[in-house]
């Protein structure tokens, strides 16, 4: 999976756009999927500027996959 295709994923979902940000600006209370280099990193970004549940990935395919199950997850309690 790549960018592109997690996009227009979370669009089928419904997932709002402000829930996330994919090599965007930092907004606060938003899921984040960033390419740094060669790596990608997410982390959600908190209303007091806090990184939460850091992680990296040595591929796009696998930090997409991650990001979808975090906001699929997220649509549960909405």
């Amino acid at each position: 999976m790549n960018v592109n295709q997690l996009e227009i994923e979370l669009n089928n979902l419904g997932v709002p756009q402000n829930y996330y940000s994919i090599n965007g600006n930092l907004k606060s209370d938003t899921y984040t999927l960033n390419k740094v280099y060669s790596k990608w990193e997410y982390f959600y970004f908190d209303e007091k500027g806090n990184k939460e549940g850091y992680r990296t990935f040595d591929n796009e395919d696998e930090a997409c996959k991650y990001l979808l199950e975090k906001l699929k997850n997220e649509l549960k309690y909405r």
